[in-house]
Order: C-alpha cells, then sequence, then structure tokens
C-alpha cells in the first residue's frame, strides 16, 4: 500500500498556501502515525520539490489501515473545497479488481 502526494496547489505563494499546508499536515501526520500507533514497517520520502510517498512495506494491518483512509478522507475533503488546487487519484490493483477514481470530472469527460 502507498500513499503519494506529488506537486504543489498553486493557490497562494509559497509558505502562505492553506492547501499545500492541508495536504502537508495529513499526510506527515499520517506517516507519524503510522510508525508511532500502528507498528507499521513503512518507508517515508519527503521531497523538498513536492513529493511525499508513504510506502507499506508489509500488508497493512487494520490500525495502519484505519489511518491511511483517514488521510484520504482528509485529501478529498480538500480537493471538494478547492477542486482547482488538489486532485486526489485513487489506484486499487488487485487480482479482482482495478480502478481509478477521481474526485471531479475530468475536463472535457
Amino acid at each position: 500500500m502507498r500513499l503519494q502526494v506529488s506537486g504543489h496547489a498553486g493557490f497562494a505563494h509559497p509558505g502562505e498556501d492553506i492547501v499545500c499546508a492541508g495536504v502537508s499536515a495529513l499526510v506527515q501526520s499520517a506517516a507519524h502515525g503510522l510508525s508511532a500507533h500502528c507498528a507499521a514497517a513503512a518507508t517515508v520520502r519527503d521531497d523538498p520539490e513536492g513529493d511525499f510517498v508513504i510506502e507499506l512495506l508489509e500488508p497493512a494491518n487494520a490500525r495502519a489501515q484505519a489511518v491511511l483512509e483517514t488521510a484520504l478522507s482528509g485529501l478529498r475533503a480538500i480537493a471538494r473545497e478547492y477542486p482547482d488546487h488538489l486532485a486526489v487519484r485513487v489506484e486499487r490493483t488487485g487480482a479482482r479488481r482495478s480502478r481509478t477514481e477521481h474526485t471531479r470530472p475530468r475536463k472535457g469527460a
């Protein structure tokens, strides 16, 4: 399981962007929660260019799943309020299904 955030929101100037701050708070809290409260083995990459990746090294236990689903719920809420500055894409793959979910329709769709 992996949570990845890429790029910058572009809502305001760096250091003043509330969309970026909200996203950063959610993903950094998720990374902390996974290690501090879920005993989940994960790698975290925080790149100053705007990429943040949390990757679980083993299948998620129920607590780790709850932390990641909570972060995803928060990201979706921000995307609903600021659709021009944040898009959430969820990719689920597996033997039985594969789908991509978008929080808003793509232009031209």
